[in-house]
């Protein structure tokens, strides 16, 4: 059986292709629009951003709070900010992330302002520690050990010109010192400090110049620990307990005490004197 179908009236098909037409023109009359839309508001969003009253043209407009011994000059000149700098477009969290790694700092709040520009920092310091001691060219030209910076508790380490304000606070001028390269000891300094801080036998200096063997100055004398080792802890729980060493030998005999093996430690000490040096003295 074979079906037929109905011609299609033209005035039906013309209707039809009306309606297609009207469509397509609503389509793109929507599509012009949110494209003006789109520019207007990117446009507006650029204008707020770059709008002269809210950038940011020098570190004047940064405000420092809660610092010491780090002068607001200083921890200026380290905040990744680049001038002239829209305020909208500054991330407070990324700031103290940046300036967190950079100094010794801590518990950094950034609060912005917009109208006028401004920063507000307020930090938190965490004092140095120890004087770092290392090679320096000096005025000669010549290689010298000298006072390059300080380390704070948690292993950041400013130069020294950076602490302008410590000549101002004597008290809070660390007197551990540590001879070495940084890139040898800075990595270990957190665990290192944790253990100095608790030490028993009061330890002045740090020598770190060699890497195979860390010499300590001590109230004992010089105590060798050899290069750093996970047996760092035993070896300062084992100094810790050899106070009693300066009642069988006299302090001036000691050069120094051994604990590269904390479980076999040993004291170098002077030769006795012959008889004939001893009626001398």
């Amino acid at each position: 059986m074979v079906t037929t179908r109905n011609p299609v009236p033209p005035s039906q098909v013309v209707q039809h292709r009306d309606k297609l037409r009207k469509e397509r023109a609503r389509r793109n009359r929507i599509a012009v629009c949110r494209f003006f839309v789109a520019v207007g508001v990117t446009t507006g969003v650029f204008w707020v951003i770059t709008h002269p009253s809210w950038v940011l043209r020098s570190g004047e407009q940064i405000n420092i709070e809660g610092n010491e011994l780090l002068s607001d000059k200083e921890i200026r000149s380290l905040i990744p900010v680049q001038y002239p700098q829209p305020i909208l477009t500054l991330s407070g969290q990324y700031l103290a992330d940046e300036l967190g790694e950079k100094t010794p700092l801590k518990n950094i709040t950034i609060t912005k302002k917009i109208a006028p520009p401004s920063l507000t920092i307020t930090v938190e310091e965490n004092p140095p520690v120890a004087m770092a001691y290392g090679p320096e060219d000096n005025e000669n030209g010549q290689v010298a050990i000298s006072h390059l910076g300080f380390i704070s508790a948690d292993g950041v380490f400013m130069e020294k010109d950076m602490y302008e304000n410590l000549e101002q606070y004597p008290e809070k001028i660390p007197s551990l010192k540590i001879f070495g390269n940084q890139g040898l000891y800075l990595s270990y300094w957190e665990e290192l400090y944790r253990l100095l801080a608790v030490s028993p036998i009061p330890i002045t200096e740090i020598d770190w110049q060699n890497p195979n063997n860390i010499i300590l100055t001590t109230d004992l004398g010089k105590v060798h620990l050899g290069p750093y080792t996970s047996r760092l802890p035993q070896q300062f729980e084992k100094l810790g307990k050899i106070t009693s060493i300066t009642q069988q030998i006299r302090r001036e005999d000691i050069i120094h005490i051994d604990l590269i093996n904390p479980n076999q430690p040993f004291v170098n000490q002077k030769p006795p004197l012959k008889e004939e040096e001893k009626s001398i003295n």
